[in-house]
Parts: C-alpha cells; structure tokens; sequence
C-alpha cells in the first residue's frame, strides 16, 4: 500500500519542527510554548468542566424547589391551563400555587419565611426526593400543618411535631389592642434539605391552608410553571405575559437571578483568564519560529532560488508552528479530560477535601472541550502568521551574495 504523501512543503515544516541537533536554546523556547499550551488547555478543560458541574448543582438543588414561572391569571377570568401547555411544550409541569412572605415565630426565635402553596400529589421530581423527615401525605392529613427548610428549622429550634407560629402582614385588622397582623399556629410535619441556601428561608403549606390564612389569596389565582429548561424561563416569560386571561408573569430571576449572574459572570472571568495563559504559550511559538527563520535564512533562499513559491515557503512555517501548537493542544485537552473524569479520585489520593465529605461536582462538556481546542488553535494560527510572513520576505540575493 503506498503511503500517503504530503505536499513538499508540508514536509519540510514537519521536519523543520522535529529537528532538534544544534538548537539547544531554540528547542527550550519550544518545549517552553508547547508545555504552555499544554498547561492553559489542560486547566482550562478541568476549570470549565468544575464550573459547569457547579452551576449544574446550583441549577438542580436551587431551580427544583422554586418555581421557574409564576403566573397570575385576571381575577375575572379563568386561565386555560391546559391550552397553556399545549401551546408551549417547554412547560413540564403545571399546579395551581401560592407565594406569600411571613414570619415564623417559635419559642424565642423569629424570622423571616417564604410560604409556598403546593399540592403534595403534584411537586417537582428533586423537591419530592429532598424530604428528610416526614411525608408528604402528612400535609393534608392534618390541617395546619408545615414542612420546613432544614436551616430554617434549625435557626427556629423546632422539629416534626412541634408547633411555630406563622404571622402575616397583609390582612391584619385593629384591635383594642393595636394592630395585630394574620397568625395561627401550625404543626411541623416534615423536612427537606436540598443542600442549598433555600433551606434557610421556605416553608411548604398545603394550598388550601395557606388560602385560608392569606386574605388576598384568592382574589388572583396563581399557577407553578415547571420547565424542561429552566435558563428558557425569562424568554418564555415574554411570551406568556401575552397569553389570554395572564395577569402577570414572574421567573427566578426575580428572587435569585443575582446569583446565577454572579456564577455567570466568575465562569467567564475564568474562561478569560486561563484563555489569556494559553495565548502567551502560543505567542511563545512567535519568538521560536523567528530563531527558527533566522537560522534558516540560507535555506529559505535556496528553496526560493529552485522555485518554491511564497505561498509554499509560508506553509513550510506555519506547519511547524501549528505542529507545536496541535500537540499542546490534544495533548492538553486529553490530559484535562482525565484528569477532571477522576478528579475526586486525584483529590482523594491526595487527602484534598475542598468540603468536607462533599464530592466536587464535574460536567465534561464535549462542545465545550471543542471550543476550547479551536480556540487555541486559532491563537495559535494567528501567532505563526509574522514569522511565517519574515520568511517569505527573505532576499535569495542577499543571502546568497557571498556564498
């Protein structure tokens, strides 16, 4: 079988960058880019990919237990919530649902809460698996009952089948007393950890209780949107808000949009940072390959002299930089790969708990890991182009002059 063939000056870029006798400076320049590359692509497939698993994480336990979508239909006319679904597909879920702030006060201790009305029989998937303590069915088999946050337990200092009391402010009344607001006791029945911050401040009613407690509860009925893609949710708000009988739309974005702006904002900063790394190393392939011309100046102007073109004398250079920069490359993104796939095995061996007892989390992207190699590929191509031009720029006879 006869092997396959590149073009001339192909060639001679391959064997210009695998030549090393007598270029003992010139060869630590490269073994210096290359090895640059190698760091910058290898750290930044391993810090994306923890990125990505860290947001992923924030994504399931944050966005599972609160609502993507809230809708609020018109008060005098009724919401068609199965045509709703029918027109947006991206909708998993639909339940009727009530949110109110509060207080919850128990023996000593008050604070803040969040209240939310739920069906016990129609909850999202992650929201059912994070109960600890309790069960669901608890909620409507005795009225009044809570479920609460494991952080807000802990700060009120109460577990299942204690009481706290809850105070709202809309829909107190005058007393001779002063102004009291809305309260009534009611019992825990439960916990649920989903190991985020939304265990320090929510508490899960039954949707008739939490009714009958909030004096406006009914005047606009509310609905639960749950999406298949919860970062869709402020898109599909815009056209919901259209909808007939929708009063009003609101997404995540209202009570934790900051965060995920923040995880957004760091994740790109990182992208740029170790993307600036993996820029120097292939701006070191300049330095390299200008030594390399100068040093070849007298076999440029021989390859010119016998016909090779500028074009051709361009490639022979460009190839051996970018051999430098795809071995950095591959070799660079194989060796993040590894490493980020066992990367809790490595920390492990290592005896490094970042959180103790806590796996870090990691989502290898492959479209991701793509981007990354084009990306330092690209530089890379762009760091070959003025050396690669010096070279073409060479005059046969004034080198040769005084051969």
């Amino acid at each position: 079988m006869k092997s396959l063939q590149f073009p001339l000056s192909v060639r001679i870029g391959l064997r210009y960058s695998q030549s090393r006798k007598g270029h003992g400076f010139l060869s630590f320049i490269t073994l210096f880019s290359v090895t640059g590359i190698f760091l910058g692509v290898m750290a930044l497939t391993i810090v994306s990919s923890v990125m990505n698993g860290f947001e992923a994480e924030l994504k399931k336990r944050i966005l599972g237990v609160i609502p993507h979508l809230i809708v609020q239909s018109e008060p005098t006319h009724q919401l068609d919530i199965a045509a709703l679904q029918q027109q947006y597909p991206q909708i998993l879920q639909a339940t009727p649902y009530l949110q109110l702030e509060a207080l919850a006060q128990s023996p000593g201790q008050l604070t803040a809460v969040l209240l939310q009305g739920i069906e016990p029989t129609q909850i999202p998937a992650f929201l059912q698996q994070s109960l600890v303590a309790g069960d669901w069915s608890d909620l409507t088999k005795q009225p009044y009952s809570v479920i609460l946050g494991a952080g807000l337990a802990d700060e009120l200092k109460v577990g299942p089948g204690q009481q706290i009391r809850l105070l709202l402010a809309e829909g107190g009344s005058f007393t001779p007393m002063g102004w009291l607001p809305r309260q009534r006791l009611f019992t825990v029945a439960g916990l649920i950890n989903t190991g985020s911050e939304v265990d320090n401040g929510v508490a899960l009613l039954h949707l008739p209780d939490l009714q009958r407690l909030g004096s406006k509860a009914k005047d606009a009925p509310q609905w639960r949107l749950s999406l298949i893609e919860p970062f869709a949710a402020p898109a599909l708000a815009n056209e919901i808000a259209e909808f007939p009988a929708v009063a009003k739309v609101t997404d995540w974005r209202d009570s934790h949009g900051k965060l995920f702006s923040a995880v957004a904002m760091e994740k790109a900063m990182m992208w740029l940072m170790l993307l600036l790394i993996v820029a120097v190393a292939a701006f070191n392939i300049v330095s390299a390959l200008v030594m390399m011309v100068t040093e070849k100046q007298r076999e440029v102007a021989i390859l010119k002299t016998q016909g090779m073109t500028d074009a051709q004398l361009f490639t022979v250079f460009a190839v051996q930089g970018m051999n430098n920069g795809l071995l950095g490359t591959l070799t660079g993104a194989v060796a993040g790969i590894l490493i980020a796939w066992q990367l809790n095995g490595i920390l492990s061996l290592l005896g490094i708990s970042v959180v103790a007892g806590v796996a870090l989390p990691v989502d290898i992207q492959p479209v991701q890991i793509f981007f990354i190699v084009v990306c330092a590929l690209v530089l890379t191509a762009l760091a070959v182009v003025y050396p690669a031009w010096r070279a073409v720029q060479v005059q046969p006879a004034e080198v040769l002059r005084d051969e």
